[in-house]
């Protein structure tokens, strides 16, 4: 069995014990705004790229904080 690796970045947003996620128009299911990263783009980058494009919000590039998952 072959593994695939997808790399995506997300936006994980905390308050209070709670993590906001979107949902689009006419969907049942939610989920964690993001995305895959064009040729050439930083995580940053990317990120405030793919959150901006769904969500209309423009993120503050210092403010994002990076978290890795071991595998």
């Amino acid at each position: 069995m072959s593994s695939t690796f997808i790399d995506k970045l997300a936006l994980i947003a905390l308050k209070d014990d709670k993590v906001a996620l979107v949902r689009s128009h006419n969907k049942t299911l939610f989920y964690m705004p993001g995305g895959k990263r064009e040729a050439g783009e930083t995580d940053e980058q990317a990120l405030c790229r793919e959150i901006d494009e769904e969500l209309t919000v423009a993120l503050q590039p210092n403010s994002i904080a990076t978290v890795s998952s071991s595998s």
